[in-house]
């Protein structure tokens, strides 16, 4: 109900959408504790409670205030421990633990399958198998918070991909099955057809070593959610080992960043066979419609964005660059700017990993700005139809990741183009004509998108010309409810006044 009512369409007015929001964050705000004081909040902890909290967390990261932010940011832990204290990890749910001893005093024991799975239907046996498979739905889900959040806020992860012994998701034709009947008949026939049931680890594995992995597009993100985790994890023992000066002892630094760079192309390239075969076949196993599949299509493509530009950039050092005045809490002192400006001047900006993580963010901001021309754009054709106006809204985008994620690239290309160039001196379009900034943000674009690989980067100039796209995006997420992209469009600001030779800007409070 709450992400419904912070949904509601823009036709429905401004003082509608606004008492939708407003309803949203009353929820949210008082259901945490309740959910926290209910019985059933205690290992084993019942399916709905994990759902319920999942649901909340997603809420508050993704749609809500900045201290909603910070209060499910810090509870994320707790949901990861309560997992932990149960066996959802390990492929079980609450029915196969034995019940807590306030469970046995309070008499709950009797209920425990309506408790834990809703009774779905009187099929015993089904209705276990889809309380398990709803469990290892949740603990995936969890997972993909976990990594997916770590990378583009800079939290730190809380989950290890190494702990995730669960199989991937059932085809979704068994999930959406009617009858116990119908799940053995799919069953016996994807064992006949070869398709077995495959563990998490198994396909992180075979990803990494180009292997094809079969399974729906939620099991494709969760094992780009695995590729993250190992990208994050191996980057903090980099900085674990370097500060303590012993990284050629324990085998130098950077050395894995090539296989997971090639994972994240091959988990792309997997993807797109997979949604291929379905067009083909559009009645088989993994199959979606029209819609759905360029939906998904676009998730993947944001995904794959993501995992480069963070290999290569840490979003926080971004932030700092552009003169956040607070990040995660914590006030940012003059000693915290100048590290980051050495890194990002000196140690960032001239070298193959900052071209990397350019490249991907130009090419991402291109499929987003441009997104009926971005295929053109990335072969280098000359664009010859006139413009159509500019139509993306971050406040309707139908993907969750998408508005930050654009938001992180733009800072990557700013970061780049200041660190390198300093202040504009080119021509930037009126702060009060959108079209002017729209027309400067689209000729940038097709210049630098043009290009086929990081390294072609080398040869341009002029990166620092971004203004119009900065004021462009910044429009955008000025109009959006979430209130952590009002902040972005804030540090945007920043970034315009720096590239345009303003050397104090105020600095924006994240």
């Amino acid at each position: 109900m709450a992400i419904g009512a912070s949904c509601l369409d823009k036709l429905h007015g401004q003082e509608v959408t606004q008492a939708g929001a407003e309803l949203s964050n009353f929820l949210a705000w008082h259901l945490r504790w309740e959910i926290f004081s209910d019985h059933q909040f205690r290992p084993p902890a019942k399916l709905w409670v994990f759902q319920a909290l999942l649901l909340l967390e997603l809420y508050e990261k993704m749609y809500s205030t900045r201290a909603l932010h910070e209060r499910a940011h810090i509870h994320h832990a707790t949901t990861i421990t309560l997992m932990r204290r149960g066996s959802s990890l390990i492929g079980r749910s609450a029915l196969d633990s034995p019940p807590s001893v306030r469970d046995d005093k309070q008499g709950h024991n009797g209920s425990r399958q309506s408790s834990t799975s809703g009774a779905n239907t009187p099929d015993e046996w089904w209705n276990h198998w889809i309380t398990n498979e709803a469990t290892r739905r949740a603990a995936f889900a969890a997972f993909v918070i976990d990594s997916t959040h770590a990378t583009m806020f800079g939290h730190s992860t809380v989950m290890v991909a190494h702990e995730m012994r669960l199989p991937l998701p059932c085809d979704e034709a068994m999930w959406t099955a009617t009858s116990s009947a119908e799940v053995g008949r799919l069953e016996s026939s994807l064992q006949a057809n070869g398709v077995k049931p495959i563990s998490f680890l198994e396909g992180l594995k075979r990803t990494l070593n180009a292997q094809e992995v079969r399974t729906n597009s939620f099991g494709r993100t969760i094992l780009m959610a695995g590729l993250l985790s190992v990208s994050w994890h191996m980057n903090q023992r980099d900085l674990q080992v370097n500060s303590l000066g012993v990284s050629q002892a324990l085998g130098g630094r950077d050395k894995w960043r090539g296989s997971l760079t090639r994972a994240f192309d091959l988990w792309m390239r997997d993807f797109d066979l997979s949604l291929m075969r379905q067009s083909e076949t559009m009645t088989g196993p993994y199959a979606y419609t029209g819609k759905e599949n360029n939906v998904v299509y676009q998730s993947r493509t944001v995904l794959h964005h993501l995992a480069h530009m963070a290999m290569h950039v840490d979003v926080v050092d971004c932030q700092i660059f552009a003169r956040a005045k607070r990040l995660l809490g914590r006030t940012i002192g003059s000693q915290d700017l100048n590290s980051a400006q050495r890194r990002m001047r000196d140690n960032w900006a001239p070298t193959a990993k900052a071209r990397d993580a350019t490249f991907y963010a130009i090419k991402f901001l291109c499929t987003v700005l441009l997104p009926k021309e971005s295929a053109s754009v990335s072969h280098g054709y000359d664009h010859v139809q006139p413009d159509p106006p500019f139509a993306y809204s971050a406040r309707d985008d139908i993907l969750l990741n998408r508005p930050w994620v654009l938001y992180f690239a733009a800072l990557i290309v700013w970061c780049y183009g200041f660190a390198l160039e300093g202040p504009t001196t080119a021509p930037v379009p009126a702060p009060h004509s959108f079209d002017d900034q729209v027309r400067d943000m689209r000729a940038y674009l097709r210049r630098f998108g043009s290009v086929d690989n990081p390294e072609e980067l080398k040869k341009l100039n002029g990166f620092n010309g971004c203004t119009g796209m900065l004021m462009v995006l910044r429009t955008v997420f000025e109009k959006t409810r979430w209130e952590l992209l009002n902040e972005a469009a804030l540090l945007l600001s920043n970034c315009i006044n720096l590239v345009g030779g303003q050397s104090h800007p105020p600095p924006r409070d994240l």
